[in-house]
């Protein structure tokens, strides 16, 4: 028999296992290893693009094998490390200079390592136990008791789908433990490169955050429709939202639903896809010049990504191993920043791509519009970029009255980020069924981890995995409307997981 836990672990982890603001940017904090001069070549680059004040360039001791930065192995370092090479000189530097309050964005450069190992995980309690880390994530957190939490079901970002400036978020939630936002400056080493300058390919990534914006991009939006229902379900709610989004703000949208992995577009502002979890995956690498086609395509300049990719931005030393998909390829096409994970984190924990793009697009710098669209602070995501990089002002986007597209208009839907045109809502409490995976009511998504007694204990997740076990039905559980509590409502709560409802254009029924 086919036991809940094994149900809970097979569709939550099967899903998964898968211009500037102007010159003198005083907020920004830069980040370079002493003992790399190519991360110091970086770092002072990226100095002068943005006339940063000198003072503003961190230099960290950490140890290296390979200067030249060609070693895998400067990518990872254990707990004890990050704490003894970075936070805690961080942390002092920070303290000790007065202007240190005005740092709003820190930025790290190849030769900073990217990866915390953690201690091995059993999959089932992953997003509780696991303690391995983005280097980037746990910067972001500096000076709190978030630093080191395992998983993500303590560490909801307070700023998620927040409307205001980060400034401005600083200022109103002063004990918030999000003080900074990170972001990483890093590519593939290729030959010809020095060992003591910048290298080629994050010169192109720095040069696409600058180069004039052009007309006629594409926001490209890459489905699978061979997915599995539990999987076919995440289409709807984090790429077809991503489409309506776009679509209602105005922006030239172009969504492949075939079959075949999508290749040779153009111009393109925004790409979102199932990378190397695509049915029909163009080959091991996804991206680039493959059998006389390029996929997904070509950027335009300060074009952003967010693939559904678990380890997309595992390395960014060449040659690769594959397996999975890398962020690194498509940085090589010419994107101007993309947002990924360093370790496997489930579809709970991806950014979302609905959120991410619309406030880019709305006129956002890439960082803010990064932090708004994560769930979960603290753990594996990383976002690889220039943090200033924003669009050029052109026509006002036009302010979407019908955000997700659904027919309804945002003042009267009830969930304002999901196309629901139906807008059920079984328990009448103004969130519509299919943002409100919270059945009992206590106002968050929660699990007991595979646990189902005593009832009075048990989790949103397992009690609507319950009745997809046993058939039985519960319009309350019935999430997608389709008249059954299956896998794919199990799905869509692993995706609300630790998060409120919502959210509703209806003030909330208490």
């Amino acid at each position: 028999m086919l036991t809940l836990r094994r149900l809970l672990f097979l569709i939550l982890f099967g899903l998964g296992v898968m211009s500037c603001r102007g010159s003198g940017e005083s907020q920004v904090l830069v980040l370079v290893n002493e003992a790399s001069p190519v991360s110091v070549a970086i770092g002072q680059d990226y100095l002068k693009r943005h006339a940063i004040p000198p003072s503003n360039l961190v230099r960290l001791e950490i140890p290296l094998k390979d200067p030249g930065l060609r070693d895998p192995r400067h990518e990872t370092i254990d707990r004890d490390e990050f704490d003894r090479w970075i936070r805690q000189p961080l942390e002092k530097w920070l303290t000790a200079h007065e202007d240190a309050e005005d740092i709003e964005i820190i930025v790290t450069t190849k030769g900073i390592p990217l990866r915390i190992q953690g201690r091995k995980t059993e999959d089932a309690d992953l997003l509780r136990d696991s303690d391995t880390a983005s280097v980037d994530a746990e910067l972001s957190l500096l000076f709190s008791d978030w630093v080191g939490r395992p998983g993500v079901s303590s560490t909801p970002n307070p700023y998620f789908a927040d409307g205001r400036s980060f400034s401005e978020y600083r200022r109103d939630e002063p004990n918030s433990p999000l003080r900074f936002m990170v972001a990483r400056l890093t590519q593939y080493m290729q030959e010809g490169d020095s060992d003591s300058q910048v290298p080629a390919r994050v010169r192109q990534l720095l040069d696409a955050a600058q180069e004039p914006t052009v007309e006629n991009s594409i926001w490209l939006i890459d489905q699978d429709p061979e997915l599995p229902s539990s999987l076919d379900v995440v289409n709807h709610i984090l790429l077809g939202s991503t489409e309506s989004t776009l679509a209602s703000m105005g922006l030239s949208v172009e969504v492949d639903r075939g079959p075949e992995f999508a290749g040779n577009h153009a111009l393109i502002q925004g790409y979102s896809s199932w990378g190397s979890n695509a049915t029909a995956e163009a080959a091991p690498r996804t991206y680039g010049r493959i059998k006389g086609r390029t996929y997904p395509g070509r950027f335009a300049p300060r074009s952003i990504v967010a693939d559904l990719v678990s380890t997309n931005a595992r390395t960014f030393t060449s040659p690769p191993e594959y397996g999975q998909s890398l962020l690194a390829d498509l940085l090589s096409l010419g994107a101007g920043g993309a947002a990924g994970q360093v370790s496997e984190p489930t579809l709970s924990a991806v950014v979302r791509p609905h959120i991410f793009f619309a406030q880019y697009a709305a006129g956002a710098t890439a960082i803010e519009s990064y932090y708004r669209a994560l769930p979960y602070l603290g753990w594996v995501n990383v976002y690889v970029g220039d943090p200033l990089m924003r669009l050029d002002p052109s026509a006002p986007t036009p302010n979407p009255l019908d955000l997700d597209g659904d027919g309804h208009f945002d003042a009267r839907d009830n969930c304002l980020l999901i196309p629901n045109p139906e807008q059920r809502d079984t328990d009448g409490d103004g969130f519509g069924n299919f943002c409100d995976s919270d059945v009992n009511g206590d106002g968050r998504i929660t699990t007991s981890w595979g646990e189902t007694f005593p009832r009075s204990t048990r989790g949103d997740l397992e009690a609507i995995a319950l009745s997809a076990r046993k058939g039985a039905y519960d319009s309350n559980h019935d999430l997608d409307g389709d008249g059954r509590v299956d896998e794919r409502d199990v799905s869509i709560s692993q995706l609300q997981l630790f998060m409120p409802p919502g959210p509703s254009g209806f003030q909330t029924i208490d």
